[in-house]
């Protein structure tokens, strides 16, 4: 098993991890809904993704009272 012949010091160590540094993501606008999203990534927004509707779940359906059946709501 290999061992280092040496303790890397404070100074060497910090200099050799000088470059990891954070990179800001790249950012898009939608273009169904203009919100800013990542490329390639569906829209957290409206559910778009290369001009389609991806996910059902972002559609806003009417959920009111007043629907066709016979039972009582609480």
């Amino acid at each position: 098993m290999p061992v280092p012949k040496q303790r890397v010091g404070h100074s060497d160590q910090g200099h050799r991890r000088s470059n990891w540094k954070a990179t800001v993501p790249a950012l898009t606008k939608c273009q169904h809904c203009g919100a800013v999203k990542l490329p390639h990534v569906l829209c957290v927004e409206c559910g778009f993704y290369k001009n389609r509707i991806v996910s059902e779940k972002f559609h806003t359906h009417d959920h009111g009272d007043d629907h066709d059946h016979d039972h009582d709501h609480g």
